[in-house]
């Protein structure tokens, strides 16, 4: 039993053709009159069609193409073929791998990015959380945010309002800042730091604000749930799977900070939220209703403001008639 076969010798470049004589006991080099037992053969495992290597002990090395031929004398002299090749020649693993990563991936994309999200976010180190959230807010200082019209005793009464939520718990900062490319928005920043905007403001039409005491208090829930660091956690998780499944990475270092006022929270992140503002509003003896009025109030921009680039308040924080009568104390909040 033969093959014809391209040997290396090891020593230099140059290829020679010979033929390869099997035996149960080993292989022989015709031309060179040399033979190798078959312990010390090692024969590569068969990968498609690529020619196969098979090395011997001197450190020479043969090249054969004709692969079935190969395989057929392999068989006939007791030569266990590998398992990755009796996989690769079956149709149905073949059809059962792809069906598996395709599930993995839509595993990985969705519950798996997640689950690690949240793990990562609770062991996050306050450094990294600080830093993640300066630059963020210095990118949208520069592209997106304006310096706030508000008056000074406007700004002021918020202030007084922040500082009963928060308690004047040091981890939470209060920044007011303008958008009309945004619109009526607010957002937090993974370190406590929350971002109010002019035209969220204008909005409540509650004359002590307790509807923009109330968002305050929905955006502390972002962060005590370290909602926006997970959004930006599973971004950079789905972001580099997608560039390792497509093998272009060109784009995973450039996810925008925007991500945090971008993308939407889900609908758990939201409940969760929701439920900390009305528990931090109950406690300090305030009515929801406000918020709710703020909500409906934002509904109705909403629709009266369909050709404006970004909702993004509406965008990142979804209203439902369920979540306004939550707030209303009309409905429990559930799903």
């Amino acid at each position: 039993m033969e093959v014809k076969a391209i040997y290396f010798d090891g020593k230099s470049s140059k290829a020679h053709e010979v033929t390869l004589l099997f035996s149960k006991e080993g292989i022989t080099i015709k031309e060179l009159e040399k033979f190798f037992p078959l312990s010390k053969v090692k024969i590569k495992s068969r990968l498609g069609n690529t020619p196969r290597e098979i090395i011997f002990s001197d450190y020479s090395r043969c090249k054969v193409e004709n692969n079935d031929a190969l395989d057929e004398i392999l068989q006939k002299i007791g030569y266990k073929t590998s398992f990755i090749h009796i996989l690769e020649k079956s149709w149905k693993v073949a059809l059962f791998s792809l069906i598996f990563i395709a599930l993995f991936t839509l595993f990985s994309l969705t519950f798996g990015a997640d689950f690690l999200a949240k793990k990562i976010a609770n062991h996050m180190p306050s450094s990294i959380t600080q830093k993640i959230s300066k630059e963020t807010l210095s990118f949208l200082d520069k592209k997106l945010l304006h310096k706030s019209n508000l008056t000074p005793l406007k700004k002021q009464q918020i202030e007084k309002l922040f500082q009963k939520l928060t308690q004047n718990n040091p981890k939470y900062h209060l920044y007011f800042r303008s958008s009309p490319e945004i619109g009526a928005n607010a957002f937090a920043l993974p370190n406590g730091d929350i971002v109010l905007l002019d035209e969220l403001v204008f909005l409540d039409k509650d004359k002590k604000l307790r509807g923009i005491e109330g968002v305050l208090a929905h955006e502390m829930g972002h962060v005590v749930y370290k909602h926006g660091l997970r959004n930006i956690i599973k971004g950079t998780i789905v972001t580099a799977l997608i560039g390792y499944l497509s093998g272009d990475f060109s784009f995973v270092a450039s996810i925008p900070p925007t991500l945090l006022i971008t993308n939407s929270y889900s609908r758990e992140f939201e409940k969760e939220a929701d439920y900390f503002a009305k528990a931090k509003m109950n406690a300090l003896h305030e009515s929801t209703i406000p918020l709710a009025n703020l909500f409906e109030n934002l509904q109705k921009f909403y629709h009266e403001k369909e050709n404006d680039k970004l909702k993004a308040f509406l965008s990142t924080h979804p209203l439902t008639k369920k979540r306004i009568l939550y707030f209303q104390n009309k409905v429990p909040n559930e799903d």
